[in-house]
């Protein structure tokens, strides 16, 4: 079988001799393939080489997106260790300041949790969720606690404000609180309070805040002043001289009530100091706390 051929002339563009070439189908089929083979794997290697080219880019990219999340840990994990200190600090000065406020049997703020912040793995946002749900429970708890805290030691502050704790006179202790020998009778006679020696004319202080409710004329006190301080504590004063308040006045500790007199039924110039609690004389010795 003759095979087909074909002639291909070459024309230079000086005057030379043409040139020409015969070659077969076949070949040309052959070339023609390379050809196309060639175009089509250079665009093949092309194509993977820019898909390359990005995937690297790509690669490099979430390399930094990976160190910059593993550094921002990093610092949130320090941070949680700091907030951790701090919550754990202020857990046990809040239980310490419950026990001073009478609140012992508060239950500690650390407790029912997780047991303490813990560091954060770089690639569990649930878990860095918790713990900040945690370091949030905690807080909200210890919040609540302080309030408690503060009201009850607002209270307690309140409290001994209006306790009648300083000596209402300076002096000498000349009769003390219940069973004694009457100064007049000598019969045994209940005295309910104590009675304090000093000069005429001595002043007379206000041991605590409160509001003047008596001022007055007793005949067996003669010249009186009462103050009530609130939570069911009265305080009565005796044989005064001359009182320097009045009836509904505001005192605070400290402020000068009346002079010490002899009016009364009284051998001499002394104070007659009286502390009741609902209403029943309690010995004021139990709450003077600067003398005797």
């Amino acid at each position: 079988m003759t095979r087909k051929q074909h002639t291909i002339i070459v024309v230079p563009h000086a005057r030379a001799r043409f040139r020409q070439f015969q070659v077969t189908s076949r070949l040309l089929w052959s070339v023609a393939t390379a050809v196309s083979l060639s175009l089509l794997l250079g665009v093949v290697f092309g194509v993977l080489w820019l898909q390359s080219v990005r995937k690297n880019r790509e690669v490099t990219s979430l390399v930094a997106e990976n160190q910059d999340l593993r550094g921002r840990t990093k610092s949130l994990n320090a941070k949680l260790e700091s907030l951790e200190k701090v919550l754990a600090d202020f857990e046990e000065r809040t239980r310490r300041l419950s026990i001073v406020a009478g609140l012992s049997g508060s239950p500690d703020p650390g407790t029912g949790g997780v047991g303490g912040l813990t560091a954060l793995p770089a690639d569990d946002a649930r878990h860095t969720e918790a713990v900040l749900e945690e370091a949030s429970r905690r807080g909200l708890l210890l919040s609540g606690q302080l309030g408690e805290v503060e009201s009850r030691l607002s209270l307690q502050a309140d409290q001994l404000a209006l306790t009648p704790t300083l000596a209402p006179s300076l002096g000498v202790l000349t009769a003390g609180f219940g069973l004694r020998a009457d100064p007049f009778t000598g019969r045994p006679d209940f005295h309910a309070g104590i009675d304090i020696s000093s000069p005429k004319g001595s002043r007379i202080v206000a041991p605590a805040s409160g509001t003047v409710v008596r001022v007055g004329w007793d005949r067996g006190y003669g010249r009186v002043v009462e103050i009530a301080h609130g939570f069911g504590i009265r305080t009565l004063y005796g044989h005064l001289e001359m009182p320097r308040v009045a009836e509904g006045q505001r005192v605070r500790r400290g402020d000068v009530v009346g002079l010490v007199g002899s009016t009364g039924r009284s051998t001499g110039p002394h104070l007659h100091y009286e502390v009741q609690v609902a209403g029943k004389p309690v010995n004021p010795l139990d709450y003077v706390l600067n003398a005797f």
